[in-house]
C-alpha cells in the first residue's frame, strides 16, 4: 500500500436509460471521517448506501459530494377533471354573487389550482434505474479520488522521508560531537566546583570532587535520549514506507521525537549542541506540518 493524502478530487457520470446522474466529490484533512452529500430531496434514501461505499474506502478526511441526476423518462401528469369543473362552477357562481362581469378563467389558472392534478407515481423500474446510475457514478467519483489521494500521499511519503532522514543526520552529528562535549562539559564543571571550594575556604581533600562529576555528568547524558530517537526514526521510516491509512501512528510516533528532542534541549549546556537541537525542533515540526494531510 502507499500513502494517502487526505486532499484530492474525484469526479464520475453514469447514464441509462431513465437517468444521467454526475458526481463530484472533494476531500480535505480532518481528524475523522466526514461526509456531507448534496442529494436532491426525493433520492435521500440513496444516503446510507453511499456513505457506506465511501467507508469502505476511506478513513480520514472530510468530505462534500454534490450529486446531479438528471431523468430522462417522464410521465405524464393524471388531470382531476371532475375537480376541475367544480373549480370553474364555483368560479362562475362567485362572479354572479359579486355581480362581477363573466370571464372564465384560463386553463392555466385552473391547474395552478391545489388538487388540479396528481404527479404521476414513479415505476420501480426507474427508481431502480436511477439508483443504479448514482450508485456507478459515485463509486467512479471515489475510485478517482482515491487515486488522486494515492498520488499526492506518493508526494507527501518522499517529503517525509527526506524530513526523517534529516532528523538521522543531526542525530550521527550529535553522536559523533558528543566525546568532545562531554569534556567540555567535564571541565566546565571542575573549573566550577573548584571555584565554589575556593570561595567557601575549603580544598579539593574536603570533597569527592570526581564523584560529584561523575554525578553531574550523568544527569547531562543525552545518549538514552539519542537512541530513542533513533529507534522513533526508523519506526517512522517502516511505518511510511508501509503507506497505508497510517497518519495517526506518524501523528503520535513524531508526538515521541519532539519529547526527547526537548529533553535533548532541558539538558544541554553546550551551545553547539544547543544549535543541533534548535535543527532538530525545526524538522519535527516541519514533520508534524506535513504529516497533518496524511489519511
Amino acid at each position: 500500500m502507499t500513502l494517502r493524502s487526505m486532499t484530492g478530487f474525484g469526479r464520475g457520470s453514469t447514464t441509462n436509460k431513465h437517468a444521467s446522474v454526475e458526481v463530484e466529490i472533494r476531500s480535505v484533512n480532518g481528524k475523522g471521517l466526514s461526509l456531507k452529500m448534496r442529494l436532491p430531496n426525493d433520492r435521500m434514501e440513496l444516503e446510507p448506501k453511499l456513505d457506506t461505499l465511501v467507508r469502505k474506502q476511506i478513513e480520514r478526511g472530510s468530505l462534500q459530494s454534490q450529486i446531479k441526476i438528471r431523468r430522462l423518462t417522464h410521465v405524464a401528469a393524471a388531470l382531476d377533471h371532475d375537480v376541475l369543473k367544480r373549480y370553474l362552477t364555483e368560479w362562475r357562481a362567485l362572479e354572479v354573487e359579486l355581480g362581477l362581469a363573466q370571464r372564465d378563467p384560463d386553463l392555466s389558472q385552473l391547474l395552478a389550482l391545489p388538487g388540479a392534478y396528481e404527479a404521476a407515481q414513479e415505476k420501480p423500474v426507474v427508481t431502480r434505474a436511477i439508483a443504479s446510475a448514482t450508485l456507478a457514478a459515485f463509486d467512479e467519483a471515489v475510485s478517482q479520488l482515491v487515486g488522486a489521494r494515492q498520488k499526492e500521499g506518493k508526494r507527501l511519503a518522499k517529503e517525509l522521508l527526506r524530513l526523517v532522514s534529516r532528523i538521522d543526520r543531526l542525530r550521527k552529528s550529535i553522536e559523533k560531537y558528543l566525546p568532545q562535549s562531554r569534556k567540555a562539559a567535564a571541565a566546565r564543571l571542575e573549573e566550577r566546583v573548584t571555584s565554589a571550594l575556593n570561595a567557601a575556604g575549603k580544598d579539593r581533600g574536603d570533597l569527592d570532587l570526581s564523584r560529584e562529576l561523575v554525578a553531574l555528568a550523568e544527569r547531562a547524558d543525552v545518549q538514552e535520549e539519542i537512541a530513542r530517537l533513533e529507534i522513533h526514526a526508523e519506526r517512522l521510516r517502516n511505518t511510511i514506507q508501509a503507506g497505508g491509512p497510517c497518519g495517526r501512528e506518524i501523528e503520535f510516533m513524531i508526538q515521541e521525537c519532539h519529547r526527547e528532542v526537548t529533553t535533548l534541549g532541558n539538558k544541554s549546556s553546550d551551545s553547539k549542541l544547543s544549535e543541533f537541537v534548535v535543527a532538530l525542533k525545526m524538522v519535527v515540526q516541519q514533520l508534524k506540518e506535513q504529516v497533518a494531510n496524511v489519511e
